[in-house]
């Protein structure tokens, strides 16, 4: 739970710069259940989606009623991300106050924008 604030707070920052039309439309997409449940425990605050993510039984969460078109995409790969969607930009890293390395800051530390998916969310 060390840097789930950070993160948090990090994505309510990429969120806010979106442009207007886009964060009505934006998601939150999670490669591990630590950011997912960052995001679903403290980002209500800051007035960000719940996460969506393929991770153990988040899957039967879904996406919600209407798909999002803009992914905040965390703790995924370039190659992931490159795979699913015509565009991808560096959006932020992950860290914490404490400067310490664990699988978020070392790890999967980058957060990307993506946009265009390339597959249906049902396929997806």
């Amino acid at each position: 739970m060390i840097g789930w604030h950070e993160l948090v707070e990090t994505v309510a920052v990429i969120q806010e710069i979106l442009l207007a039309e886009e964060q009505a439309q934006a998601g939150i997409l999670t490669g591990n259940y630590d950011a997912a449940g960052a995001i679903n425990l403290y980002g209500c605050a800051y007035g960000l989606p719940t996460s969506i993510s393929g991770i153990d039984s988040y899957w039967l969460r879904g996406y919600g009623d209407t798909p999002p078109q803009v992914l905040i995409v965390i703790g995924e790969t370039s190659g992931f991300t490159g795979s699913f969607f015509e565009s991808c930009t560096l959006a932020g890293h992950t860290s914490n106050l404490y400067g310490i390395q664990n699988d978020k800051t070392r790890d999967h530390p980058v957060i990307f924008v993506c946009r265009k998916f390339r597959t249906s969310w049902p396929e997806f």
